[in-house]
């Protein structure tokens, strides 16, 4: 589904990814984990348009999306979740929904998308008239998270879905998370909680530095000496 292949990404002159390779396959699960300034949100940008590439190649469905502008990845089926839960804060639920089905495809199901985001996320559905600046840390991300469903896409992207949230919150929104992936839908994920995503994804990645330093399933890459001492704690 998406083939990421040896990208050098900058920020002017500051290189932040070197040769970074990432696959994800239809309906597979996929975190990347690493420290702060790893480049995993980096990533995250590059591939869905916020920044291009220098160097190398990004393919999705065996189509190059480098170049492409954000709103037409999003068209394409890629969607972003971005870190902290962001919202339109003066919106209620319902219109920040609303406003997730903006791409045609997704405009054309609206209602039908909105009670299956119902079906999904009850509490929303509990909160649809409540602006969103009212909502706990853990609506606000689960809103982000429905919101970016919206658009009807084929692999979401989450950065960071867990940060800054109580550790009750944390496990409901990867139960969350898992549902979500029971849907069919690919996941990439960007997780500094790494016990909790290795738990739940099919394959890993260690960012450290801007490179990809270990890949791997989540069996063998959950064995590795470094990522249990640095990333599990064991």
């Amino acid at each position: 589904m998406l083939e990421v292949s040896k990208i050098d990404v900058y920020y002017g002159e500051f290189q932040a990814l070197f040769g970074v390779d990432v696959r994800i396959s239809e309906r597979e699960c996929v975190v990347t984990v690493g420290p702060n300034g790893a480049g995993k949100t980096t990533l995250l940008k590059a591939i869905c348009g916020l920044l291009s590439p220098r160097t190398g190649e990004i393919r999705f469905e065996g189509r190059s999306i480098v170049g492409l502008p954000a709103h037409r990845i999003a068209e394409l089926g890629i969607s972003l979740v971005p870190e902290g839960g962001r919202v339109f804060p003066q919106l209620s639920v319902f219109e920040n929904l609303k406003i997730g089905s903006y791409v045609e495809r997704a405009r054309r199901g609206f209602r039908q998308a909105v009670e299956e985001i119902y079906e999904l996320f009850p509490r929303l559905k509990e909160r649809e008239k409540q602006v969103a600046d009212t909502l706990s840390g853990g609506e606000r991300q689960m809103l982000a998270i429905a919101r970016s469903l919206m658009s009807r896409p084929k692999l979401i992207l989450l950065d960071e879905p867990s940060s800054g949230l109580a550790p009750m919150v944390v496990s409901m929104l990867f139960d969350f998370v898992a549902d979500i992936r029971r849907q069919g839908y690919a996941i990439l994920m960007v997780e500094q909680n790494a016990r909790k995503a290795l738990q739940l994804c099919d394959r890993a990645y260690l960012l450290e530095s801007g490179r990809v330093r270990l890949e791997g399933d989540r069996e063998s890459f959950s064995a590795e000496e470094h990522i249990r001492k640095a990333y599990l704690g064991i």
